[in-house]
């Protein structure tokens, strides 16, 4: 299929941060409009230091450049966290996703596999904060965002996330020859609230709205790019998109990404939220516990855990 070029919904959060009357309000329009027609959308002027996210891109190729044996020695499984090599992913009726990736819980969880200081010096501390830095911009000033383009007060959405169950992916796609329907990593829509993608130097990304052809979006400098998963589409009644889209390493080098995966906490009921349905829209799913949700996913998406 065709991959054209479109330029996502761009936010820029700097007047909201600064303060400004009303521009809390008209952002969150923004979000709300690119939400209910793309699913994905651009954010400028986050707050977030560029060198803190080109360190993590230097992290990221520092780990995956490790000896094998040495990585799966904290192999992922269906109770911690670590390392799925390339192949872990789960497809069915087409060739392996060509990606692995290293996979961080929450830093003082007992969850996560750390490569050895000696091995990695540095790794783990620089995970580590910038895990925290992006935890910071989801919940201070992001999840009033949604809240407020929901028609809610904005602090709805905080004890859902008081701790938050976020992820933080290290990916690697190497340049290696891609079959015939075969990706770096397949067509997806994510499980849960909302993912955070820095501007990538290396391009890959694309995104297939509902009716729409596939589309690569340009990369804005120092920009994070944004999408809906499944948990926010099931608590508006469908009113914001969980939007399909993959990535392939379409170049002659490497290609890593770092997802942070911002998701409320495991016991969270996710149901219709009050004002997404009323006589004449009513309640399109049953409630679910998150928890169960992403048991489920993680099951169908990788062999350690189903395995587990």
């Amino acid at each position: 299929m065709a991959v054209t070029t479109a330029v996502l919904p761009r936010l820029d959060l700097g007047p909201y941060r600064a303060g400004v009357p009303g521009a809390r309000e008209e952002v969150a329009d923004q979000l709300r409009r690119a939400l209910e027609h793309v699913g994905f959308f651009c954010i400028v002027n986050h707050g977030i230091r560029w060198d803190h996210v080109d360190a993590i891109y230097e992290q990221a190729a520092r780990y995956h450049a490790l000896p094998l044996q040495q990585k799966l020695g904290q192999g992922m499984s269906s109770r911690l966290m670590g390392y799925s090599r390339l192949g872990d992913e789960v497809t069915d009726e087409r060739p392996s996703a060509l990606n692995a990736a290293f996979f961080m819980a929450r830093p003082s969880s007992a969850r996560n596999q750390w490569p050895d200081e000696g091995v990695l010096p540095g790794f783990r501390a620089a995970c580590t904060a910038y895990y925290q830095l992006l935890e910071k911009l989801c919940h201070d000033w992001l999840l009033p965002l949604y809240a407020v383009a929901l028609e809610l007060e904005p602090g709805w959405f905080q004890a859902s996330f008081a701790p938050s169950l976020a992820t933080l992916r290290l990916s690697h796609y190497p340049p290696v020859p891609a079959a015939e329907d075969q990706y770096g990593i397949d067509p997806h829509t994510d499980a849960g609230f909302m993912t955070l993608l820095p501007a990538n130097p290396v391009d890959g990304l694309q995104i297939r709205p509902a009716g729409a052809d596939w589309f690569e979006p340009p990369q804005e400098p120092e920009s994070f790019v944004v999408n809906s998963g499944d948990m926010l589409r099931r608590w508006s009644n469908d009113g914001f998109l969980s939007t399909l889209h993959r990535a392939i390493n379409h170049s002659a080098t490497d290609r890593y990404a770092i997802p942070y995966f911002y998701d409320p906490r495991v016991d969270t009921v996710v149901e219709c939220l009050p004002s997404c349905c009323n006589a004449d829209r009513p309640a399109r799913y049953e409630p679910i516990r998150y928890g169960d949700y992403l048991r489920a996913f993680m099951n169908r998406s990788y062999r350690a855990t189903r395995e587990g």
